[in-house]
């Protein structure tokens, strides 16, 4: 389940942003990134690839060698 809630929306406008959201702009924005995050989540684990550059690109090579591309 996500971790993202009216709340912390709240808060990332805040920081980030500079403006505060009215309960229900932050229950909307909740709804539509509470899903992607769970998404996001469920397929972390068979992601190939962490935050560098190489492994990136490693990836992309291996997609393209399984689609006859690379």
């Amino acid at each position: 389940m996500s971790g993202i809630t009216s709340e912390f929306v709240k808060t990332i406008a805040s920081i980030w942003h500079r403006f505060s959201l009215g309960d229900e702009e932050a229950k909307t924005l909740t709804n539509m990134l509470a899903p992607m995050d769970d998404a996001g989540e469920e397929v972390s684990s068979s992601i190939k690839f962490d935050l560098e550059p190489s492994d990136y690109n490693r990836a992309l090579e291996e997609l393209g060698d399984e689609e006859g591309l690379g």
